[in-house]
Protein backbone atom coordinates (compact mmCIF):
# COMPACT_ATOMS: atom_id res chain seq x y z
CA UNK A 1 0.00 0.00 0.00
CA UNK A 2 0.88 3.68 0.07
CA UNK A 3 2.90 4.61 2.92
CA UNK A 4 0.26 6.64 5.38
CA UNK A 5 3.02 9.01 5.55
CA UNK A 6 2.69 11.87 3.20
CA UNK A 7 3.88 15.64 3.37
CA UNK A 8 1.71 18.16 1.68
CA UNK A 9 3.06 20.69 0.31
CA UNK A 10 2.31 24.89 1.58
CA UNK A 11 0.84 28.11 -1.00
CA UNK A 12 5.16 28.76 -1.47
CA UNK A 13 6.42 29.11 -5.43
CA UNK A 14 8.10 26.00 -5.63
CA UNK A 15 9.18 22.51 -5.14
CA UNK A 16 13.14 21.82 -5.32
CA UNK A 17 14.32 18.01 -5.20
CA UNK A 18 17.23 15.85 -5.72
CA UNK A 19 17.73 13.64 -9.06
CA UNK A 20 21.51 11.88 -8.89
CA UNK A 21 23.90 14.86 -8.60
CA UNK A 22 21.64 17.50 -9.68
CA UNK A 23 19.00 20.17 -8.05
CA UNK A 24 15.89 20.64 -9.81
CA UNK A 25 12.71 23.18 -9.06
CA UNK A 26 9.08 23.27 -10.16
CA UNK A 27 6.20 25.36 -9.35
CA UNK A 28 4.72 23.87 -6.91
CA UNK A 29 0.95 25.20 -7.72
CA UNK A 30 0.59 21.54 -9.88
CA UNK A 31 2.22 19.69 -6.65
CA UNK A 32 -0.43 17.28 -4.53
CA UNK A 33 1.30 15.88 -2.26
CA UNK A 34 4.54 14.15 -1.78
CA UNK A 35 4.87 10.22 -0.91
CA UNK A 36 7.59 7.98 -0.10
CA UNK A 37 8.44 5.08 -2.99
CA UNK A 38 5.56 2.66 -2.50
CA UNK A 39 5.79 -0.54 -5.20
CA UNK A 40 5.63 0.35 -8.70
CA UNK A 41 3.92 -2.44 -10.86
CA UNK A 42 5.87 -2.34 -14.68
CA UNK A 43 4.01 -1.70 -17.36
CA UNK A 44 5.32 -3.75 -20.72
CA UNK A 45 6.54 -1.93 -23.77
CA UNK A 46 4.98 1.46 -21.93
CA UNK A 47 7.02 4.93 -22.71
CA UNK A 48 10.31 5.04 -21.75
CA UNK A 49 10.03 7.34 -19.03
CA UNK A 50 7.23 5.71 -16.98
CA UNK A 51 8.45 3.36 -14.41
CA UNK A 52 4.65 1.91 -13.91
CA UNK A 53 1.61 2.30 -12.28
CA UNK A 54 1.38 3.05 -8.31
CA UNK A 55 -1.62 2.49 -5.82
CA UNK A 56 -2.60 5.82 -4.54
CA UNK A 57 -5.54 5.20 -2.04
CA UNK A 58 -7.10 2.69 -4.83
CA UNK A 59 -6.25 4.80 -7.77
CA UNK A 60 -3.71 3.74 -10.52
CA UNK A 61 -1.52 6.71 -10.78
CA UNK A 62 0.86 6.50 -13.45
CA UNK A 63 4.61 6.61 -12.35
CA UNK A 64 6.83 8.76 -14.40
CA UNK A 65 10.97 8.62 -14.07
CA UNK A 66 12.07 12.04 -14.13
CA UNK A 67 15.36 11.01 -14.65
CA UNK A 68 14.30 9.08 -17.90
CA UNK A 69 12.42 12.46 -18.56
CA UNK A 70 14.96 14.14 -18.69
CA UNK A 71 17.85 11.78 -20.17
CA UNK A 72 19.80 11.04 -16.77
CA UNK A 73 18.79 7.59 -16.72
CA UNK A 74 23.07 6.37 -16.91
CA UNK A 75 23.28 8.43 -13.03
CA UNK A 76 25.13 6.19 -10.90
CA UNK A 77 23.75 8.26 -8.04
CA UNK A 78 20.33 7.52 -8.50
CA UNK A 79 18.19 6.42 -5.48
CA UNK A 80 14.55 7.54 -6.89
CA UNK A 81 12.70 7.04 -3.05
CA UNK A 82 10.33 9.94 -3.54
CA UNK A 83 7.33 10.45 -5.50
CA UNK A 84 5.68 13.90 -6.39
CA UNK A 85 1.96 13.51 -6.56
CA UNK A 86 1.45 15.96 -9.73
CA UNK A 87 -1.43 17.53 -11.31
CA UNK A 88 -1.23 16.69 -15.07
CA UNK A 89 -4.33 15.80 -17.04
CA UNK A 90 -5.11 13.65 -14.08
CA UNK A 91 -2.64 12.58 -11.08
CA UNK A 92 1.00 11.71 -12.13
CA UNK A 93 3.48 10.78 -10.00
CA UNK A 94 7.10 12.12 -10.64
CA UNK A 95 9.85 9.56 -9.19
CA UNK A 96 12.53 11.75 -7.91
CA UNK A 97 15.80 10.72 -5.00
CA UNK A 98 14.61 13.51 -2.38
CA UNK A 99 13.06 16.49 -1.96
CA UNK A 100 15.11 19.11 -0.44
CA UNK A 101 12.64 22.33 0.40
CA UNK A 102 8.98 23.68 -0.30
CA UNK A 103 9.63 27.34 -0.70
CA UNK A 104 11.75 30.27 -2.81
CA UNK A 105 13.77 28.30 -5.68
CA UNK A 106 16.94 27.63 -4.94
CA UNK A 107 19.16 30.18 -7.38
CA UNK A 108 21.75 27.26 -8.09
CA UNK A 109 18.97 24.44 -8.29
CA UNK A 110 17.89 23.83 -12.31
CA UNK A 111 14.17 25.21 -13.13
CA UNK A 112 12.15 22.81 -15.08
CA UNK A 113 9.65 25.36 -16.72
CA UNK A 114 8.76 22.80 -19.32
CA UNK A 115 7.77 20.12 -17.27
CA UNK A 116 4.28 20.26 -19.18
CA UNK A 117 5.72 19.99 -21.99
CA UNK A 118 7.92 17.57 -21.90
CA UNK A 119 5.31 14.92 -19.88
CA UNK A 120 3.22 15.44 -22.96
CA UNK A 121 5.67 14.51 -25.08
CA UNK A 122 7.13 11.36 -23.25
CA UNK A 123 3.54 10.52 -21.77
CA UNK A 124 -0.40 11.26 -22.17
CA UNK A 125 -2.35 10.26 -19.52
CA UNK A 126 -5.98 9.91 -19.52
CA UNK A 127 -8.71 12.50 -19.32
CA UNK A 128 -10.99 9.56 -18.29
CA UNK A 129 -12.23 9.20 -14.98
CA UNK A 130 -11.49 5.85 -12.78
CA UNK A 131 -14.58 4.68 -12.85
CA UNK A 132 -14.76 1.05 -13.02
CA UNK A 133 -15.81 -0.64 -16.23
CA UNK A 134 -19.56 -2.51 -16.40
CA UNK A 135 -18.17 -4.70 -19.28
CA UNK A 136 -16.74 -8.06 -18.96
CA UNK A 137 -13.53 -9.50 -20.75
CA UNK A 138 -14.49 -12.45 -22.33
CA UNK A 139 -18.22 -12.52 -22.77
CA UNK A 140 -18.32 -12.44 -26.27
CA UNK A 141 -18.86 -14.88 -28.27
CA UNK A 142 -17.85 -13.95 -31.14
CA UNK A 143 -14.46 -13.14 -29.93
CA UNK A 144 -13.88 -16.20 -27.33
CA UNK A 145 -15.58 -19.60 -29.24
CA UNK A 146 -14.97 -22.45 -27.61
CA UNK A 147 -13.85 -24.74 -29.64
CA UNK A 148 -15.98 -27.84 -27.71
CA UNK A 149 -18.62 -26.94 -25.50
CA UNK A 150 -18.66 -30.42 -23.91
CA UNK A 151 -15.17 -30.32 -22.01
CA UNK A 152 -15.80 -30.22 -18.54
CA UNK A 153 -14.12 -27.21 -16.74
CA UNK A 154 -12.01 -28.15 -13.81
CA UNK A 155 -9.33 -26.20 -11.02
CA UNK A 156 -6.80 -29.29 -10.34
CA UNK A 157 -4.88 -29.03 -7.28
CA UNK A 158 -1.82 -31.08 -5.42
CA UNK A 159 -2.32 -32.79 -2.03
CA UNK A 160 -0.33 -35.23 -0.62
CA UNK A 161 1.70 -35.86 -3.50
CA UNK A 162 -1.95 -36.45 -5.33
CA UNK A 163 -4.39 -34.37 -8.32
CA UNK A 164 -7.33 -33.91 -7.19
CA UNK A 165 -10.08 -31.28 -8.80
CA UNK A 166 -13.21 -29.34 -7.70
CA UNK A 167 -15.64 -28.21 -10.85
CA UNK A 168 -14.85 -24.12 -11.61
CA UNK A 169 -18.03 -23.60 -11.09
CA UNK A 170 -17.62 -24.62 -7.39
CA UNK A 171 -14.30 -22.36 -6.96
CA UNK A 172 -15.38 -18.89 -5.41
CA UNK A 173 -11.80 -18.00 -5.92
CA UNK A 174 -7.98 -19.11 -5.08
CA UNK A 175 -5.98 -17.34 -2.41
CA UNK A 176 -1.98 -17.85 -1.37
CA UNK A 177 -1.93 -19.50 2.32
CA UNK A 178 -2.01 -16.47 4.99
CA UNK A 179 0.52 -16.59 7.43
CA UNK A 180 -1.31 -16.41 10.31
CA UNK A 181 -5.22 -17.81 11.00
CA UNK A 182 -6.77 -17.15 14.39
CA UNK A 183 -6.94 -20.36 16.23
CA UNK A 184 -10.52 -21.82 17.22
CA UNK A 185 -9.71 -23.15 20.66
CA UNK A 186 -11.29 -26.61 21.24
CA UNK A 187 -12.03 -27.86 17.54
CA UNK A 188 -11.44 -30.56 15.65
CA UNK A 189 -7.60 -31.14 13.95
CA UNK A 190 -9.36 -30.77 10.40
CA UNK A 191 -10.40 -27.03 11.25
CA UNK A 192 -6.85 -24.81 11.56
CA UNK A 193 -8.88 -21.77 12.18
CA UNK A 194 -10.85 -18.80 11.00
CA UNK A 195 -9.95 -15.83 7.78
CA UNK A 196 -10.65 -12.45 7.87
CA UNK A 197 -11.83 -12.44 4.05
CA UNK A 198 -13.29 -8.79 3.36
CA UNK A 199 -14.58 -8.51 6.44
CA UNK A 200 -16.56 -11.36 7.11
CA UNK A 201 -15.39 -14.92 8.70
CA UNK A 202 -14.24 -17.89 6.46
CA UNK A 203 -13.45 -21.41 8.25
CA UNK A 204 -10.26 -23.20 6.77
CA UNK A 205 -10.24 -26.54 6.60
CA UNK A 206 -7.13 -28.93 6.41
CA UNK A 207 -8.98 -30.87 3.14
CA UNK A 208 -5.68 -33.45 2.92
CA UNK A 209 -6.75 -33.75 6.91
CA UNK A 210 -10.32 -33.99 5.94
CA UNK A 211 -9.66 -36.76 3.21
CA UNK A 212 -7.32 -39.17 6.02
CA UNK A 213 -4.39 -37.88 3.86
CA UNK A 214 -0.70 -37.34 4.90
CA UNK A 215 0.39 -34.12 4.76
CA UNK A 216 3.46 -34.21 2.16
CA UNK A 217 4.25 -30.74 2.71
CA UNK A 218 3.05 -27.06 4.26
CA UNK A 219 -0.01 -25.96 2.54
CA UNK A 220 0.49 -22.49 -0.16
CA UNK A 221 -3.06 -21.89 -1.53
CA UNK A 222 -6.27 -21.74 0.18
CA UNK A 223 -9.42 -23.18 -2.26
CA UNK A 224 -12.41 -21.27 -1.45
CA UNK A 225 -15.81 -22.43 -1.86
CA UNK A 226 -19.50 -22.25 -1.48
CA UNK A 227 -21.56 -24.46 -0.09
CA UNK A 228 -25.24 -23.55 1.68
CA UNK A 229 -24.36 -19.55 1.18
CA UNK A 230 -21.86 -19.79 3.24
CA UNK A 231 -17.78 -19.65 2.27
CA UNK A 232 -15.16 -21.88 3.55
CA UNK A 233 -11.55 -22.12 2.56
CA UNK A 234 -9.53 -25.68 1.41
CA UNK A 235 -5.92 -25.76 2.12
CA UNK A 236 -4.26 -27.94 -0.38
CA UNK A 237 -0.70 -27.53 -1.12
CA UNK A 238 -0.11 -26.30 -4.54
CA UNK A 239 -2.23 -25.06 -7.81
CA UNK A 240 -1.84 -27.49 -10.41
CA UNK A 241 -3.87 -25.94 -13.48
CA UNK A 242 -7.31 -25.59 -15.14
CA UNK A 243 -7.94 -28.43 -16.96
CA UNK A 244 -11.03 -29.24 -19.58
CA UNK A 245 -11.75 -32.69 -19.89
CA UNK A 246 -14.51 -34.19 -22.58
CA UNK A 247 -17.22 -35.92 -20.61
CA UNK A 248 -15.71 -39.21 -21.91
CA UNK A 249 -12.84 -38.87 -20.07
CA UNK A 250 -14.91 -38.44 -16.80
CA UNK A 251 -15.82 -41.85 -15.43
CA UNK A 252 -17.52 -42.74 -11.94
CA UNK A 253 -15.81 -43.96 -8.98
CA UNK A 254 -15.66 -47.82 -8.82
CA UNK A 255 -17.96 -48.94 -5.87
CA UNK A 256 -15.11 -50.79 -3.92
CA UNK A 257 -13.47 -47.45 -3.31
CA UNK A 258 -16.32 -45.90 -1.74
CA UNK A 259 -15.95 -45.90 2.24
CA UNK A 260 -18.21 -47.69 4.07
CA UNK A 261 -21.59 -46.55 4.71
CA UNK A 262 -20.31 -42.98 4.90
CA UNK A 263 -20.69 -40.09 1.96
CA UNK A 264 -17.94 -40.39 -1.02
CA UNK A 265 -16.19 -37.02 -1.00
CA UNK A 266 -14.41 -37.64 -4.66
CA UNK A 267 -17.39 -38.09 -7.06
CA UNK A 268 -15.54 -39.00 -10.50
CA UNK A 269 -12.30 -39.47 -11.68
CA UNK A 270 -11.02 -37.88 -14.53
CA UNK A 271 -8.47 -39.51 -17.45
CA UNK A 272 -6.12 -36.29 -18.93
CA UNK A 273 -3.10 -36.03 -20.53
CA UNK A 274 -4.34 -39.00 -22.86
CA UNK A 275 -5.05 -40.86 -19.95
CA UNK A 276 -1.49 -40.54 -18.38
CA UNK A 277 -2.92 -38.35 -15.69
CA UNK A 278 -5.83 -39.26 -13.24
CA UNK A 279 -7.23 -36.22 -11.47
CA UNK A 280 -9.23 -37.07 -8.56
CA UNK A 281 -12.87 -35.11 -8.65
CA UNK A 282 -14.42 -33.76 -5.44
CA UNK A 283 -17.70 -33.03 -4.72
CA UNK A 284 -18.69 -29.85 -2.67
CA UNK A 285 -22.49 -31.34 -1.73
CA UNK A 286 -20.66 -34.53 -0.64
CA UNK A 287 -17.60 -33.13 1.05
CA UNK A 288 -19.78 -30.71 2.85
CA UNK A 289 -21.81 -33.81 4.05
CA UNK A 290 -18.81 -34.10 6.87
CA UNK A 291 -20.05 -33.74 9.72
CA UNK A 292 -16.88 -32.26 10.96
CA UNK A 293 -17.14 -29.85 8.01
CA UNK A 294 -20.94 -29.01 8.42
CA UNK A 295 -19.92 -27.92 12.31
CA UNK A 296 -17.54 -25.72 11.41
CA UNK A 297 -19.77 -24.04 8.68
CA UNK A 298 -22.76 -23.76 11.05
CA UNK A 299 -20.13 -22.16 13.73
CA UNK A 300 -19.15 -19.38 11.96
CA UNK A 301 -22.12 -17.68 11.33
CA UNK A 302 -20.41 -14.92 9.97
CA UNK A 303 -19.26 -15.86 6.74
CA UNK A 304 -20.07 -14.52 3.69
CA UNK A 305 -23.62 -15.41 3.20
CA UNK A 306 -24.06 -15.45 -1.11
CA UNK A 307 -27.76 -15.65 -0.78
CA UNK A 308 -28.06 -12.44 1.00
CA UNK A 309 -29.72 -9.38 -0.78
CA UNK A 310 -26.16 -7.44 0.51
CA UNK A 311 -23.71 -9.95 -1.52
CA UNK A 312 -26.08 -10.05 -4.43
CA UNK A 313 -25.75 -6.46 -5.27
CA UNK A 314 -22.11 -6.76 -5.22
CA UNK A 315 -21.25 -7.25 -8.57
CA UNK A 316 -18.11 -9.66 -9.01
CA UNK A 317 -16.17 -10.50 -12.09
CA UNK A 318 -13.46 -13.33 -11.94
CA UNK A 319 -9.81 -13.79 -13.17
CA UNK A 320 -7.08 -15.82 -13.37
CA UNK A 321 -3.86 -14.13 -12.26
CA UNK A 322 -0.59 -15.56 -13.49
CA UNK A 323 3.26 -15.13 -13.05
CA UNK A 324 5.88 -13.87 -16.00
CA UNK A 325 9.00 -13.43 -13.28
CA UNK A 326 8.35 -11.34 -10.52
CA UNK A 327 5.35 -9.58 -12.42
CA UNK A 328 1.42 -10.92 -11.94
CA UNK A 329 -1.29 -10.32 -14.35
CA UNK A 330 -4.83 -11.47 -14.83
CA UNK A 331 -7.00 -12.64 -17.57
CA UNK A 332 -11.08 -12.81 -17.21
CA UNK A 333 -11.58 -16.25 -16.72
CA UNK A 334 -13.82 -16.27 -19.09
CA UNK A 335 -11.52 -15.70 -21.77
CA UNK A 336 -9.54 -18.99 -20.37
CA UNK A 337 -10.22 -22.62 -21.62
CA UNK A 338 -8.07 -24.16 -19.55
CA UNK A 339 -4.29 -23.95 -17.99
CA UNK A 340 -1.97 -26.71 -18.50
CA UNK A 341 1.66 -27.72 -18.28
CA UNK A 342 3.82 -26.98 -21.12
CA UNK A 343 5.09 -30.63 -22.11
CA UNK A 344 8.26 -31.52 -22.90
CA UNK A 345 8.33 -32.23 -26.50
CA UNK A 346 7.26 -29.36 -28.81
CA UNK A 347 7.08 -29.37 -32.49
CA UNK A 348 8.92 -26.48 -33.78
CA UNK A 349 8.24 -24.66 -37.09
CA UNK A 350 9.99 -23.50 -39.98
CA UNK A 351 9.92 -19.78 -40.20
CA UNK A 352 8.18 -19.05 -37.70
CA UNK A 353 7.94 -15.32 -35.66
CA UNK A 354 10.17 -15.30 -32.65
CA UNK A 355 7.24 -15.45 -30.15
CA UNK A 356 5.73 -18.20 -31.77
CA UNK A 357 7.68 -21.28 -29.72
CA UNK A 358 6.03 -24.07 -31.44
CA UNK A 359 3.39 -26.23 -31.85
CA UNK A 360 1.44 -28.39 -28.57
CA UNK A 361 -0.47 -31.34 -29.33
CA UNK A 362 -3.72 -30.69 -26.97
CA UNK A 363 -5.95 -34.10 -27.23
CA UNK A 364 -5.19 -34.39 -30.90
CA UNK A 365 -5.29 -30.73 -31.70
CA UNK A 366 -2.06 -28.66 -32.54
CA UNK A 367 -1.87 -25.52 -30.46
CA UNK A 368 0.40 -22.78 -31.43
CA UNK A 369 2.67 -21.35 -28.46
CA UNK A 370 3.22 -18.05 -27.32
CA UNK A 371 6.15 -17.03 -25.10
CA UNK A 372 4.37 -14.14 -23.59
CA UNK A 373 7.83 -13.73 -21.40
CA UNK A 374 9.31 -12.85 -24.64
CA UNK A 375 6.28 -10.65 -25.30
CA UNK A 376 6.40 -8.66 -22.12
CA UNK A 377 9.98 -8.31 -22.16
CA UNK A 378 9.88 -9.81 -19.09
CA UNK A 379 13.47 -10.00 -16.81
CA UNK A 380 14.93 -13.31 -15.92
CA UNK A 381 13.68 -14.33 -11.71
CA UNK A 382 13.67 -17.64 -10.03
CA UNK A 383 9.82 -18.38 -11.50
CA UNK A 384 11.20 -18.15 -14.57
CA UNK A 385 13.66 -21.80 -13.90
CA UNK A 386 9.96 -23.24 -13.01
CA UNK A 387 7.63 -25.67 -15.48
CA UNK A 388 5.91 -23.52 -17.33
CA UNK A 389 2.20 -23.18 -17.95
CA UNK A 390 0.73 -22.31 -20.98
CA UNK A 391 -3.09 -20.66 -20.56
CA UNK A 392 -5.13 -21.73 -23.89
CA UNK A 393 -7.00 -18.72 -25.48
CA UNK A 394 -9.56 -18.62 -27.79
CA UNK A 395 -9.36 -15.20 -30.18
CA UNK A 396 -11.72 -15.57 -32.32
CA UNK A 397 -11.30 -18.73 -34.21
CA UNK A 398 -8.14 -19.50 -33.19
CA UNK A 399 -7.15 -21.40 -30.46
CA UNK A 400 -3.23 -20.92 -29.01
CA UNK A 401 -1.42 -21.29 -25.79
CA UNK A 402 0.53 -18.11 -24.11
CA UNK A 403 3.19 -19.81 -21.81
CA UNK A 404 3.63 -18.03 -18.60
CA UNK A 405 5.80 -18.44 -15.47
CA UNK A 406 2.62 -19.76 -13.32
CA UNK A 407 -0.93 -19.60 -12.10
CA UNK A 408 -0.98 -18.69 -8.71
CA UNK A 409 -4.82 -17.44 -8.37
CA UNK A 410 -8.21 -17.33 -9.35
CA UNK A 411 -9.56 -14.13 -7.84
CA UNK A 412 -12.96 -12.30 -7.57
CA UNK A 413 -12.58 -8.79 -7.69
CA UNK A 414 -15.59 -6.64 -6.83
CA UNK A 415 -16.30 -3.88 -9.71
CA UNK A 416 -16.08 -1.57 -7.58
CA UNK A 417 -12.16 -2.78 -7.36
CA UNK A 418 -11.92 -2.40 -11.33
CA UNK A 419 -10.20 0.75 -13.00
CA UNK A 420 -9.62 1.89 -16.02
CA UNK A 421 -6.36 1.50 -17.58
CA UNK A 422 -4.38 4.73 -18.11
CA UNK A 423 -3.64 5.83 -21.48
CA UNK A 424 -0.28 5.00 -21.75
CA UNK A 425 0.34 6.45 -24.91
CA UNK A 426 2.10 3.28 -26.50
CA UNK A 427 0.61 1.61 -29.13
CA UNK A 428 1.64 -1.79 -27.45
CA UNK A 429 0.22 -0.98 -23.96
CA UNK A 430 -3.72 -1.26 -25.32
CA UNK A 431 -3.12 -4.88 -24.77
CA UNK A 432 -4.36 -3.57 -21.21
CA UNK A 433 -7.92 -2.25 -20.88
CA UNK A 434 -8.39 -2.77 -16.87
CA UNK A 435 -6.74 -2.45 -13.53
CA UNK A 436 -7.64 -4.52 -10.17
CA UNK A 437 -7.19 -3.18 -6.92
CA UNK A 438 -6.89 -5.89 -4.87
CA UNK A 439 -8.27 -3.83 -1.40
CA UNK A 440 -6.73 -6.98 0.77
CA UNK A 441 -2.98 -6.58 0.01
CA UNK A 442 -3.34 -3.22 -2.18
CA UNK A 443 -1.78 -4.88 -5.10
CA UNK A 444 -2.60 -2.68 -8.59
CA UNK A 445 -2.56 -5.78 -10.82
CA UNK A 446 -2.92 -5.07 -15.05
CA UNK A 447 -5.63 -7.06 -16.33
CA UNK A 448 -5.27 -8.19 -20.16
CA UNK A 449 -7.95 -7.45 -23.06
CA UNK A 450 -8.24 -11.40 -24.02
CA UNK A 451 -8.78 -9.59 -27.65
CA UNK A 452 -5.69 -7.78 -27.90
CA UNK A 453 -3.39 -10.59 -26.87
CA UNK A 454 -2.57 -11.36 -30.93
CA UNK A 455 -3.11 -8.21 -33.39
CA UNK A 456 -5.21 -9.33 -36.25
CA UNK A 457 -1.66 -9.78 -38.57
CA UNK A 458 -0.65 -11.94 -35.84
CA UNK A 459 -3.83 -14.14 -35.18
CA UNK A 460 -3.19 -14.55 -39.42
CA UNK A 461 0.03 -15.91 -39.31
CA UNK A 462 -0.85 -18.20 -35.92
CA UNK A 463 -3.66 -19.53 -37.86
CA UNK A 464 -1.61 -20.61 -40.88
CA UNK A 465 1.14 -22.07 -38.33
CA UNK A 466 -1.74 -24.03 -36.73
CA UNK A 467 -3.36 -25.42 -40.06
CA UNK A 468 0.01 -26.06 -41.88
CA UNK A 469 0.96 -28.56 -38.42
CA UNK A 470 -2.77 -30.06 -38.90
CA UNK A 471 -2.25 -30.87 -42.46
CA UNK A 472 1.17 -32.49 -41.59
CA UNK A 473 -0.19 -34.52 -38.61
CA UNK A 474 -2.98 -35.66 -40.76
CA UNK A 475 -0.80 -37.22 -43.20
Amino acid sequence: MIPAAATTPSDDSSLTFRLGGEIHTIAADMVMEVIRRPAITRVPHGPAALAGIANLRGVAMPVISVARLLGQSGTDALVEEKIIVYQHQGLIGLLVDDIISFGSADGSARRLTDLGEKLDKAFKPSQSSHAPKLTRGGDSAEDNVRSDSHLISLLSFRLAGQLFAFPIGSVHEVLSMPSELAVVPNADATIMGVLNLRDSVVPVISLARLLGLELATTSERLVVVEFEGSLVGLAVEALDAIRRLPETAIDAVPDILKRGDGPAEIESIGRSDNGRTLVSILSVEKLFGNAVVRQAVDGTSGAISMSSSDTQSVEQEQFLIFELGDETYGLPIKAVDEVVRVPDTITRMPNAPAFVTGVMNLRGKPIPLIDQRLRFDTPQSAASERKPRAIIVTIGHLQAGFIVDGASEVANVPLSGLLEAPNFSAERTEIFDRIAHIEADGRMILLIDPKALLTRAERDIVAALADGASMKSSK
